[in-house]
């Protein structure tokens, strides 16, 4: 039984999409930013806020370590979680790592429409959308060295064809 694991950007259908993809298979979904939240007591943008992304990063990678002894899973990770502590080697490892690729603008709407101001990582930004494009630029080389991409909308029935045969 090998772990599915959803890495891209914030906004990008993580959650949404792995919670429903855990029903589908009969997985237990596994959040890692509410693994963090729990493990920290405290919201992610009070761990930026109060003890640095450096730290955040650190704790990230830890409990992602924890988390890959886990199986039959679907994990979402944070948006910037592979881009950390050779953190893309260990998604990679743990089962079928898989991208969500959506637009910037897309992201940016997403964002905006979900109304409240949790990113620490975009907070002071004057344009979001090319904040976000920025930020996947940067982040591209290791999505990038996921087993599939997905771009665009992905529906379930999709990304279940995908995975199927793998499984």
């Amino acid at each position: 039984m090998k772990n599915i694991i959803l890495v891209g950007m914030m906004s990008s259908g993580k959650t949404t999409l792995g919670k429903k993809l855990a029903r589908a298979l009969n997985f237990r979904f596994v959040d890692l930013d509410k693994l963090i939240e729990s493990d920290q007591q405290m919201s992610i943008s009070s761990i930026f806020a109060e003890k640095g992304e450096a730290y955040f990063r650190e704790v990230e990678s830890e409990i992602l370590r924890k988390t890959a002894e886990q199986k039959g899973i679907v994990l979402a990770s944070g948006g910037g979680t592979p881009c950390f502590h050779e953190n893309m080697d260990v998604i990679n490892a743990m089962g079928i790592s898989i991208f969500l690729d959506v637009p910037a603008e897309d992201l940016a709407k997403r964002i905006q429409n979900h109304g409240k101001d949790d990113r620490p990582i975009l907070s002071g930004s004057a344009s979001l959308k090319a904040t976000l494009e920025n930020k996947i630029n940067e982040r591209m080389p290791c999505y990038s060295r996921a087993h599939f991409t997905l771009k665009g909308d992905i529906d379930l029935t999709h990304l279940l064809e995908v995975i199927q045969p793998l499984m």
